[in-house]
């Protein structure tokens, strides 16, 4: 049996609909790296603590933002919230500030987003963490709204 001509073009356009809608959440969906500096996903391995943990086997220092130190108030909770919202085992998405390329003591200093949740930021909305003006004369990340860079 034939179909008729206006149903094969129906279907015909409703399969590239689909496809080109599948394909644009495929393609463009979640967050994506920017900048010139070095970019990748990997598993988070480790949380050392707030606002420092490690994405495969390289050890990351989240940029703009400072969580509470060993044996400073507040140290626990800005892990566990670390912990939480990246638990090892996660893919994470690291984007390297491209400001800070000498990283800090021998750590990558960047942006991680844990799915479509940007770490740092949600860090510093939950108060676990504090911006550090002091870089945001230099961080490629400076202008987001999400810092509270002036």
């Amino acid at each position: 049996m034939r179909m008729p001509r206006r149903v094969m073009i129906a279907a015909v356009t409703l399969t590239i609909i689909v496809a080109g809608t599948a394909l644009y959440f495929v393609a463009f969906r979640g967050p994506r790296c920017r900048g010139v500096a070095a970019c990748f996903t990997d598993s988070v391995t480790h949380i050392v603590d707030g606002d420092t943990l490690d994405v495969g086997d390289v050890r990351i220092r989240l940029t703009l933002v400072n969580s509470p130190e060993v044996g400073q108030a507040g140290y626990s909770e800005a892990k566990d919230f670390t912990n939480r919202t990246c638990p090892v085992g996660t893919t994470a998405l690291v984007d390297e500030d491209d400001g800070q390329t000498g990283g800090s003591y021998g750590r990558t200093v960047a942006l991680v987003f844990c799915g479509s949740t940007n770490l740092n930021a949600e860090l510093l909305r939950t108060g676990n963490a504090v911006l550090v003006p002091d870089f945001c004369a230099v961080s490629e990340f400076a202008r987001d709204s999400w810092t509270g860079c002036p």
